[in-house]
């Protein structure tokens, strides 16, 4: 699955440098913003019974950089561009809920899920006829998933693991032209990262778990074309 989601995004790239002469803008931005990710539920066979390990996720600051081009137009009122993406989110880990210990939340939860992409995104402007131009756009690609749970009375109890995974996500936005070369834009992008799998250990013994880790980040940013 990682070959083939490498594969994905190095034929989007592809595109995106062979194409045509007279689509020649590129550009680079930088974005920060806000991350909320979804609540996580661990699930695998723990002391032989399949529990799970819900995990709250509390809101954190997000980075991302990217470099990419116009490709050329769709119809008369939009243009499709390709970049490459490389950003970062970390959330704080606020509760966990251990279902092999009945409802209520485990004492002493502490740690971070944290998550590096690298995405090729398909981004389509549209021409409204002023100096703002929303977009729509799509990316795949692979994220890097650090995970580090802890909690239980004595801390006892850890969920850690890093993983390589396929990643999808959705972006909504749109820029405003303060010259030429220089946009400022607002967005929000939606990823998933599907089968993410960490390692439970506790004083009972050592079990795999796994879930979809999904995330929802506000960013504002500024794009150069050279």
């Amino acid at each position: 699955m990682l070959k083939r989601t490498l594969l994905g995004a190095t034929l989007i790239a592809s595109a995106t440098v062979a194409a045509p002469a007279f689509a020649q803008d590129w550009y680079a931005s930088g974005f920060v913003g806000y991350s909320y990710a979804d609540d996580l539920d661990f699930s695998g066979r723990i002391g032989g019974n399949r529990q799970t390990v819900e995990t709250d996720l509390d809101e954190n600051a997000s980075y991302g950089i990217a470099i990419g081009r116009e490709i050329g137009p769709l119809g008369s009122s939009a243009t499709l561009r390709g970049e490459i993406e490389l950003s970062y989110r970390s959330n704080d880990v606020d509760a966990v809920d251990f279902s092999g210990n009945g409802a209520g939340n485990e004492a002493n939860p502490a740690g971070d899920i944290s998550s590096t992409f690298l995405l090729a995104n398909a981004i389509v402007d549209f021409d409204i006829g002023s100096a703002f131009t929303p977009y729509l756009g799509a990316g795949i690609g692979v994220g890097f998933i650090d995970q580090d749970v802890v909690y239980g009375a004595n801390n006892n109890v850890t969920i850690r693991g890093e993983d390589e995974v396929f990643t999808t996500q959705l972006i909504a936005g749109a820029s405003y032209d303060v010259s030429e070369s220089t946009a400022i834009f607002g967005d929000v992008r939606y990823a998933r990262s599907y089968d993410v799998n960490g390692t439970r250990t506790s004083p009972a013994g050592v079990a795999r778990v796994s879930d979809d880790l999904s995330s929802t980040s506000v960013n504002f940013g500024v794009r150069f074309k050279f």
